[in-house]
């Protein structure tokens, strides 16, 4: 009877907790998951700027300058883009 009691409690414990996982890993609506740290060329190459989506049609500036993605270790030649 006790063994029966613990399983019961397990199981609920176990659904409870997945329940609890996957509303707590949800993105919200207006939140994009393809944002990457971007980096713009100035008197040094690949200063951190501001956050970009990895893909779109009109290429992420700042302050007037083109925001790229490190590509590697090779620098950061890939390009960024505005929601």
């Amino acid at each position: 009877m006790r063994n029966l009691k613990l399983r019961l409690l397990f199981s609920l414990l176990a659904v409870g907790l997945a329940v609890s996982f996957a509303f707590g890993t949800q993105q919200s609506e207006g939140e994009s998951p393809l944002k990457e740290q971007g980096y713009v060329h100035g008197i040094q190459p690949c200063q951190k700027s501001v956050f970009c989506n990895t893909d779109g049609l009109i290429q992420c500036t700042a302050d007037g300058k083109l925001v790229w993605a490190m590509d590697g270790s090779t620098g950061c030649n890939r390009p960024l883009y505005f929601d």
